[in-house]
């Protein structure tokens, strides 16, 4: 009997031995650059470096007149104006529902309308506000 059960057990060994094939795995393509630390390094300090300029150009921006600054946001009106063409085009060809273009340009009036209330220079994301 034992050698029977020793007899089943190698066979069923052998069977599961030559049923397991060996299983070939491929990386996957990608057009991605692998970034080195210095690289990220000098990446972090370029942002560094914008936002510091960022909020350079905020102080003198604070140091603007209402006339200037009144200048600066007719500019960003017309800006607005224009965008505002362009999602009409697009619900008009259909790219867009009219209410969700009605609904985006209606979220641009608003902000802008915060915008020159607040006073803020226009190019910095104010994250602790609620001016988005």
């Amino acid at each position: 009997m034992d050698k029977g059960r020793l007899c089943s057990l190698a066979i069923a060994g052998l069977i599961g031995f030559l049923s397991v094939s060996p299983v070939t795995t491929y990386a996957a393509e990608t057009n991605t650059e692998s970034v080195t630390q210095s690289e990220n390094n000098m990446i972090q300090q370029d942002k560094k470096a914008f936002k510091e300029k960022m909020e350079k150009a905020s102080e003198k921006w604070k140091t603007l007149s209402a006339k200037q600054k009144g200048e600066i946001y007719s500019l960003m009106e017309d800006e607005m104006k224009a965008e505002n063409k362009l999602v009409d085009k697009l619900a008009e060809l259909e790219v867009l529902q009219k209410e969700d273009a009605e609904s985006i340009k209606t979220h641009m009036q608003e902000r802008f309308k915060k915008l020159k209330e607040s006073g803020d220079f226009p190019f910095l994301r104010q994250k602790h506000k609620n001016c988005k």
